[in-house]
């Protein structure tokens, strides 16, 4: 037994426990683990970073983005470099991908096309046929707000349609051959304005030193004209005589050959029955034309009146 004692293997039998006892004896009296000694590797290291960081690194200057543009839609760069010092309270993106989640958005798509049922739970499945239960039938028509909203440039990622938002039942996508105007062709555009507000600004144009119009002064105007238009005419129904007893009838109406000319009208089987119609015409023609001038004189004076202490005034 004293022998056995002795053997190699025994002894490598002793050595074992005594290692093992050794090993349980220092975790028993709180000595380090694995998991420990590698949790304060990494710590070493880190701070060994930030060190080296804090050293070569110059102070990080506040990074500025345009004017409206949300931060959060900006990566940070210092968090791309890997050092951002602000951490969560970052205003700017510590998302890799935030670059690829502002991508324009599309005016000739609606979007909402692409919200189908596979993507939906029970609870969307629900809410969906209890909306469309009470929705209207959908329609082509494209939203007013969306297009107003276009024309005026102010359609982006925050706009939300004022007629319930992403419910509206008008379509949000552009109608086929819009034209999304620049603000170079807007700029080009030329205002233009109503007949009645050019009629008045051409009246403010005349100033305050016109002759009022009054019941005398039109009358006496209306003589005038009528006057002068009785000239005119007594002139050229003189000429055209002249030109029938000259035998220059060419050019002539029918009406002037037969009041010029009586004896073209004496074609009829019994002249007693022959009637004269020709004082009557001349008569009408005299009325419409008296209609006529008046409104010609109306229409021609309403650009130049002017108020002017109660009184209409016209040049």
């Amino acid at each position: 037994m004293k022998n056995k004692n002795k053997s190699a293997k025994v002894q490598r039998y002793i050595q074992q426990v005594n290692t093992q006892a050794k090993h349980n004896a220092e975790q028993r009296a709180g000595g380090p683990s694995k998991a420990e000694a590698l949790a304060e590797k990494k710590a070493a290291e880190q701070k060994k970073r930030e060190e080296f960081a804090a050293l070569f690194n110059p102070v990080q200057a506040p990074q500025k983005v345009p004017f409206g543009t949300d931060p959060k839609t900006v990566l940070c760069i210092y968090f791309k470099q890997g050092n951002c010092e602000r951490g969560a309270k970052c205003k700017f993106s510590h998302d890799l991908n935030v670059g690829r989640k502002v991508e324009k958005k599309d005016l000739y798509t609606d979007h909402r096309a692409d919200d189908t049922m596979d993507t939906w739970d029970q609870k969307k499945l629900e809410e969906v046929v209890q909306s469309k239960s009470q929705k209207q039938p959908p329609t082509d028509i494209v939203c007013k707000y969306f297009l107003e909203a276009i024309e005026s440039s102010k359609y982006g990622w925050f706009w939300e349609c004022p007629n319930g938002g992403t419910s509206c039942k008008y379509r949000h996508a552009l109608p086929p051959g819009f034209v999304l105007k620049s603000k170079n062709n807007k700029a080009d555009e030329k205002e233009e304005i109503s007949l009645e507000e050019f009629l008045e600004s051409e009246r403010h144009k005349l100033g305050p030193n016109q002759t009022p119009v009054t019941l005398e002064s039109f009358t006496q105007w209306k003589k005038t004209r009528l006057d002068k238009k009785e000239a005119e005419e007594s002139v050229a129904r003189k000429a055209k005589e002249n030109r029938v007893k000259a035998g220059r009838s060419q050019g002539m109406s029918g009406r002037d050959l037969f009041d010029f000319n009586p004896a073209l009208a004496q074609d009829y089987d019994d002249e007693e029955d022959a009637i004269d119609f020709s004082a009557f015409d001349r008569a009408e023609t005299e009325k419409e034309r008296e209609r006529l001038e008046n409104e010609k004189f109306l229409a021609s004076n309403t650009a130049n009146m002017s108020l002017q202490d109660g009184t209409t005034t016209a040049e």
